[in-house]
C-alpha cells in the first residue's frame, strides 16, 4: 500500500520576491499597497536570514520521511503544501494521483485546531480530490496537542527557559503560554480555545510550572472581533502584580517562522523591556531530534490505528 502523508503549512516563502504574490493570495487576490509591501519587507529583511518555515518544514518532511520508512514493508511519501504559497494543496492532491497513492493522511503542522487553519486544510485536500473525480480515503490527523512526545519536547524548552532566568528572579516569573489570535467571540473557537488550554496545562505540569497563563498574539485590527488578551497587556500587568521575569512559550507555531519571530520574541521582549522585566522565549522545535522522533512515533500511531499497515 502506498501511503501519502500530506504536511500542510500557512506559506512556504522561499525567496523575498515570493512576498508580492504571497500576500496577493493572502489578501483573497486583492494587491497590497506598495506601503504595506514596504513594511513587510523591511520586516523579512530585518531578521537577516531567510524566512526559516520553508526550509525548516522541508528538513521535517525529509527527516520523517526517514524514520516512517525504516521498515521494508512501509511506502510512505510524505508531500508538502501551504494554504498561501506554492505547492498549493491542489498542486499536492494532483502529484498523489499522479502517484498513485492508496491512502492520505492530512497532517496541518500546527498541534491546535482551527477553523481557519486545521478544517480548512482539510476541506481543500477533499474538495480536491472530488475536482479531479478521484476517491482516494483521506484520514486526517487531528487533536495531537497532548500527544506525550509532543508536550515533553515543548516542555523541555519550557525548563530550559526557567533555567536560564537569573535566579534573583526565577520565583518572581510568569510564564506566558501564545497562539496566534483567531477571528471572531470565543464561542465560535471553542475547541481551539480547549486544545490550548489543555496542551499548556500538560506542558506546565511537564515542566513543574505552576505560575502561567494564556495570551493570544497577532490580532487583526478592528472591527473584527479577534480572541483576547493580547500578550503585550499580559506582560504589562505580569509587571503590575510585582513579577521580575515573564517566558514566552508560544504553542501554535513549533516551527520558526518570522511573523512568531517578531510577535513572540521582538514585540514582547520590547514590551517587558520597556516594564522593566527580565524576557525569555522558548525555542521553537523546528526540526530537531526529539520533536521529530514524537512525529514519527504520532505518526505511526494514527497509521496503525486505521489499519493501513
Amino acid at each position: 500500500m502506498k501511503i501519502a502523508l500530506l504536511m500542510l503549512t500557512y506559506a512556504s516563502l522561499h525567496s523575498i520576491d515570493e512576498l508580492p504574490p504571497f500576500y496577493t493570495h493572502l489578501f483573497h487576490g486583492l494587491n497590497p499597497s506598495p506601503e504595506y509591501m514596504e513594511h513587510a519587507a523591511a520586516r523579512f529583511r530585518a531578521i537577516g536570514t531567510a524566512d526559516p518555515l520553508g526550509a525548516v518544514t522541508a528538513r521535517q518532511a525529509a527527516a520523517l520521511e526517514q524514520r516512517l520508512n525504516t521498515d521494508p514493508n512501509a511506502e510512505i511519501k510524505i508531500y508538502l503544501a501551504s494554504k498561501h504559497t506554492p505547492p498549493f494543496i491542489d498542486d499536492a492532491v494532483r502529484q498523489m494521483i499522479a502517484d498513485g497513492v492508496d491512502q492520505i493522511y492530512s497532517f496541518p503542522t500546527s498541534p491546535l485546531y482551527s477553523r481557519t487553519g486545521t478544517a480548512a486544510y482539510h476541506f481543500s485536500v477533499r474538495k480536491a480530490l472530488a475536482a479531479a473525480g478521484v476517491d482516494i480515503p483521506v484520514i486526517e490527523i487531528n487533536h495531537w496537542h497532548k500527544y506525550p512526545g509532543v508536550t515533553e519536547a515543548i516542555s523541555l524548552r519550557l525548563r530550559t527557559a526557567l533555567a536560564w532566568v537569573s535566579a534573583a528572579n526565577r520565583p518572581y516569573t510568569k510564564v506566558l503560554f501564545t497562539a496566534h489570535s483567531q477571528p471572531g467571540l470565543p464561542k465560535a473557537n471553542m475547541e481551539f480555545i480547549q486544545t490550548f488550554s489543555e496542551l499548556a496545562e500538560s506542558v506546565a505540569d511537564k515542566a513543574n510550572c505552576s505560575r502561567w497563563s494564556l495570551a493570544y498574539r497577532s490580532a487583526g485590527p478592528p472591527p473584527q472581533k479577534w480572541l483576547s488578551p493580547d500578550v503585550l497587556d499580559i506582560i504589562e500587568k505580569v509587571a503590575h502584580e510585582g513579577y521580575k521575569a515573564v517566558i514566552v512559550c508560544d504553542l501554535l507555531s513549533l516551527t520558526e517562522n518570522v511573523e512568531a519571530i517578531y510577535d513572540c520574541k521582538i514585540d514582547c521582549q520590547d514590551k517587558a523591556a520597556a516594564c522593566g522585566l527580565e524576557f525569555v522565549a522558548t525555542e521553537f522545535l523546528n526540526d530537531s531530534a526529539d520533536y521529530i522522533d514524537a512525529l514519527a512515533s504520532l505518526i505511526r500511531d494514527r497509521i496503525q490505528l486505521n489499519g493501513a499497515q
